[in-house]
């Protein structure tokens, strides 16, 4: 066969052009305003970020001074108040609430827990400062409760101005209004509002039996973004989580069980050790940083008992879809390569066909500039949708850098991405999509829409914005897979995705991250030096 992609021995003018014109308009657009003050944001520098250790030091320091027991272990994780980051971001108040007010009531937290003989203490540091900001203690079960000393509410009152006070520097003539509902005091502190979103002090006051005084359980200093944003994020997310489900999830596992059915029906021509290493190499890097990203999952389930069992039992669940993932791509590379050569168009070149190392080799060379093209493509997709739609973003704790065993490892997703995508979506997709429809574009826009949504639930609102991004993205992917052929749409979407993750390892800072972060994004080069050196061998051999 000859019909495959032949890709040019130089990288086409035009294409070099509009990568590089992308790769300008990512840098000017998204990367360089990171480094440029906003006018409202003042003089003000942020500190450099303290090490997990460094926050787990002040915790422990807090947690001697308030209950003077020993501590028998201690975690630490990244904390981030999502729900009022969104609504600053959406306001664009992000600047003028940095400077205002997060060097007492931070957005973004370390959250350590501590292990102690009477019970569990999180505590909530700053990630700059180093400042207590919150506490929770979770008393531990002794399966015989006490019953609490009698406290009025005066007196939870009065310690819970104290609390504030001593904790976040308030003075008592801001603490005026306040009510006890039970053990809980919510203080409305005067003057501390931004846009709509007030802040609001809660606080838990009781006396155990064991203790000589009245005990803070929880500290909880925050500002509620308003009602009617709340209510509208939770729709939205609402919404998502059921294009998700049954345009993404179902419609995934349709896939799947579809590639099994199609592989069995070409058996006689598919090649079932076909992809077996691609999707080995999907498993290995996918589970290494599912571990590697434990504490995200840890993170989300906040200050709560048993973290470390739910933690441990969230990896075993997300290991098994790992695996579902794994053969459902190695169906996908089967059955597609498999239906593309049956019409004669074999868009994946074999190993040890003729030509297949400088096929690998041109795919790298003009794989970075398609792929600073779509850079180019995404940021300018992404300002529209900023200046149409009045699009925002959130943080995510799960997927935080901060909440990373070891965040050099991070950009190994933008491989596994690459490699499931492009085999689940473009390889197989297209091929099976094409057949039914018995049209291009159809048998494009089908998996494309399948694969956008399933980014919807990403901290991106409205949640309709990333389905119209990505479909978009998702369909000039398309082009580069058929015209291109599978090799370049991979190296495409690794390089896309690591030029995004790899600056997360450039803003953490650290020198080990720096250099991780280049080796990432020469990575390709080296991947298709080493298989154009070994195919080279193969084919004089042969």
């Amino acid at each position: 066969m000859s019909d495959y992609p032949l890709l040019p021995q130089r990288i086409p003018r035009s294409i070099m052009f509009v990568g590089l014109l992308g790769l300008i308009i990512f840098l000017l657009l998204q990367i360089v305003p990171l480094f440029v003050p906003s006018s409202d944001s003042g003089n003000a520098e942020s500190s450099p970020v303290l090490t997990r250790e460094e926050a787990a030091a002040k915790a422990i320091a807090f947690a001697k001074s308030r209950f003077n027991e020993p501590i028998s272990g201690t975690h630490t994780v990244h904390q981030s108040d999502s729900m009022l980051y969104g609504y600053l971001s959406k306001e664009h108040q992000l600047d003028t609430y940095g400077k205002t007010y997060d060097s007492k009531f931070p957005t973004d937290t370390f959250q350590t827990e501590l292990t102690m003989n009477s019970g569990t203490l999180f505590v909530q540091v700053h990630m700059e400062n180093g400042q207590v900001t919150g506490w929770t203690y979770l008393p531990a079960n002794t399966g015989t409760k006490a019953k609490d000393r009698y406290l009025s509410d005066w007196s939870r009152l009065m310690t819970a101005r104290q609390a504030a006070v001593s904790t976040s520097g308030f003075r008592l003539s801001d603490l005026k209004d306040a009510k006890v509902a039970g053990n809980v005091v919510t203080i409305q502190p005067k003057g501390y509002s931004i846009g709509d979103a007030a802040l609001t002090v809660k606080v838990t006051v009781d006396w155990p039996a064991s203790a000589s005084k009245p005990v803070i359980m929880k500290y909880d200093p925050k500002f509620r973004a308003p009602d009617s944003y709340t209510s509208y994020v939770q729709k939205q997310k609402n919404l998502a989580s059921t294009l998700s489900l049954y345009g993404s999830m179902l419609m995934n596992a349709l896939l799947f069980l579809l590639a099994i059915i199609t592989a069995i029906r070409i058996r006689k021509i598919a090649l079932f050790r076909r992809g077996l290493a691609l999707c080995l190499l999907f498993l290995g890097f996918y589970i290494v940083n599912n571990y590697n990203m434990a504490d995200g999952i840890r993170a989300t389930l906040g200050a709560r008992p048993n973290t470390e069992a739910l933690t441990a039992g969230g990896l075993i669940i997300s290991n098994i879809f790992t695996v579902l993932m794994g053969l459902a791509i190695w169906f996908s590379l089967v059955s597609g390569d498999g239906l593309w050569r049956r019409l004669g168009k074999p868009l994946w070149l074999r190993y040890g066909e003729q030509g297949y190392g400088s096929h690998v080799w041109r795919s790298m060379k003009i794989s970075y500039p398609l792929a600073f093209a779509l850079l180019g493509a995404q940021t300018i997709l992404l300002l529209g949708l900023d200046r149409s739609i009045g699009s925002w973003s959130t943080t995510s704790v799960e997927s935080s850098p901060y909440n990373m065993m070891l965040p050099l490892l991070f950009p190994l997703l933008a491989w596994c991405a690459a490699i499931s995508e492009e085999a689940l979506y473009r390889l197989f997709g297209i091929a099976v999509f094409e057949r039914l429809f018995k049209r291009r574009f159809l048998g494009c826009l089908v998996p494309t829409i399948i694969w956008a949504l399933g980014h919807v639930s990403y901290p991106v609102f409205p949640a309709y914005s990333r389905l119209i991004e990505l479909t978009i993205v998702g369909l000039l992917f398309c082009w580069i897979f058929i015209r291109f052929g599978f090799i370049t749409a991979v190296f495409t979407h690794a390089i896309l995705d690591t030029v995004l993750m790899s600056f997360d390892l450039f803003m953490i800072g650290a020198a080990v991250n720096v250099l991780a972060a280049i080796v990432y994004l020469v990575l390709p080069v080296g991947v298709a030096w080493v298989l154009m050196k070994v195919a080279g061998r193969r084919e004089v051999v042969v």
